[in-house]
């Protein structure tokens, strides 16, 4: 956390000087699950069965002389639960017999940004390649299972932090002196360890227990977004 403290106070104060100007983003558009953490196919306490969510984010950044840009992006996702997916791992024959509730994944993100602004057609459209690196907050899933039996599963999600690299890009078109149109898109990296409790309810024999939940998260974000030069 101290590292991440040093890191947003340097980008603060590289905001300040040798500047070429000031851009503020507002961006929305898709989360879409990778790898691990949208695989389907294994138990659902194993850290998968995320879907396709939104994504949306605000970033200011400084683009200096030699076209370095410094800036802070604050982020926020939201990932749904593939319901039909449990369902199928329960009863593979009968789905539709399993009720499942649940509630979505969320992810927070603080991060500094760095990155290089190519200018082309007289600065009429900017390229920034970018890596953002930061403090990541995870929030892992709740889910509940009654299969016809009258037995019942529930697992109650917990919050995890870990160290998230974004590594990503924005193309933007001017629309006049102060605004432009925004496509952007990143790869959101982070390894979450979540302590998660699992409550059974077999022949209305309760048993809970605590466990630790490894989430290999990874989350690819596009849409679009507006930006403000100042």
């Amino acid at each position: 956390m101290k590292q991440i403290s040093f890191l947003l106070i340097f980008i603060g104060f590289s905001m300040g000087v040798l500047s070429q100007n000031i851009r503020f983003s507002f961006q929305l558009g898709a989360a879409i699950p990778q790898a691990g953490f949208a695989k389907s196919e294994n138990h659902p306490d194993n850290g998968g069965f995320a879907q396709t969510g939104f994504d949306m984010k605000l970033v200011g950044e400084r683009v200096h002389q030699n076209h370095m840009v410094i800036g802070v992006n604050l982020g926020y996702s939201l990932f749904g639960v593939d319901k039909d997916a449990i369902k199928r791992f329960f009863d593979a024959s009968n789905p539709e017999n399993i009720k499942v509730e649940t509630q979505s994944f969320q992810h927070i993100n603080l991060q500094g940004r760095f990155g290089y602004d190519f200018v082309f057609f007289d600065e009429r459209m900017h390229v920034t390649p970018f890596v953002d690196a930061g403090l990541g907050v995870f929030n892992s899933a709740y889910y509940l299972v009654n299969v016809p039996s009258g037995d019942s599963y529930l697992r109650a999600g917990n919050t995890g932090l870990s160290f998230l690299v974004t590594p990503g890009l924005d193309v933007m078109f001017s629309l006049n002196d102060f605004l432009s149109l925004k496509i952007y898109a990143n790869y959101q990296i982070a390894d979450y360890t979540v302590e998660e409790s699992l409550t059974t309810s077999i022949n209305n024999v309760p048993t809970s227990i605590n466990r630790e939940v490894a989430y290999n998260y990874r989350n690819l974000s596009t849409g679009l977004g507006l930006t403000i030069i100042l």
